[in-house]
């Protein structure tokens, strides 16, 4: 029987990419997406071809008990856990003095305390399979971006749940998080913006979408490997 991963908002971008990786790897998947259902659509479609059982699964991660009945719903559909990973988060840019509490509610609750939650209800499915959680975190953990401070404060809060739950659910689960650099980055972004961000970087490119699962994946199957946050960001952090 194939290993399960759930992956939440896999319907697009970054969480997408990690879910054709889980594929790729052996795993078969679970496509959790807020409120898109073509696209979700399309990546059971694309995990499909890659030889991967893949089922989508609808929830607002906002919603008090989410986490929960998504977990509830991918085990009695596959029977198994074997892998979470939380990608889903909104990305919300605007200067302080025109941040809502409804910004950075949905910015924390999808994040950090969807995080937390997932982990919990998962947990118990995990441990018998000697499985792992992988949080995806970001560079603005360590850093200031005025611009995006929920942002910011949430994957902060990320990076303490990956060193938390690595010791609360040792030893039968292992915690790591991942934290990207430039990659995929919003449409709305010019060339010339994206340049200038990558030419801060020490490696003076853009952070593969294919580098990033890699790294994902190993730290998701390393079974030595627990309590970490990676940065895989051309060396952006570093500088």
């Amino acid at each position: 029987m194939r290993p399960v991963a759930l992956v939440t908002g896999a319907s697009r971008r970054l969480g997408r990419a990690l879910a054709e990786g889980a594929a790729r790897s052996g795993h078969d998947v679970a496509v959790h997406y807020r409120s898109d259902p073509v696209a979700a659509a399309e990546t059971v479609a694309a995990l499909g071809v890659l030889g991967a059982r893949a089922e989508a699964f609808a929830a607002d991660l906002r919603e008090p008990g989410a986490p929960r009945r998504v977990v509830e719903a991918v085990l009695d559909r596959f029977g198994r856990l074997d892998l979470l990973i939380h990608s889903a988060s909104p990305w919300i840019e605007k200067a302080v003095e025109a941040v809502s509490e409804n910004d950075w509610d949905a910015v924390a609750s999808v994040g950090p305390r969807a995080a937390f939650f997932l982990s919990q209800a998962a947990a118990p499915a995990l441990a018998e399979r000697e499985g792992s959680i992988l949080l995806v975190s970001d560079v603005a953990a360590t850093r200031a971006w005025p611009h995006h401070v929920p942002h910011a404060s949430a994957k902060a809060a990320i990076d303490a749940l990956v060193r938390n739950l690595a010791v609360a659910l040792a030893p039968s689960v292992r915690v790591n998080g991942i934290a990207p650099g430039i990659v995929l980055p919003p449409d709305d972004l010019s060339a010339a913006a994206v340049e200038r961000l990558v030419g801060r970087t020490p490696l003076k490119r853009l952070v593969s979408v294919e580098d990033l699962v890699s790294a994902a994946l190993l730290l998701a199957t390393n079974r030595s490997i627990t309590g970490q946050v990676l940065a895989v960001d051309a060396g952006r952090s570093v500088v």
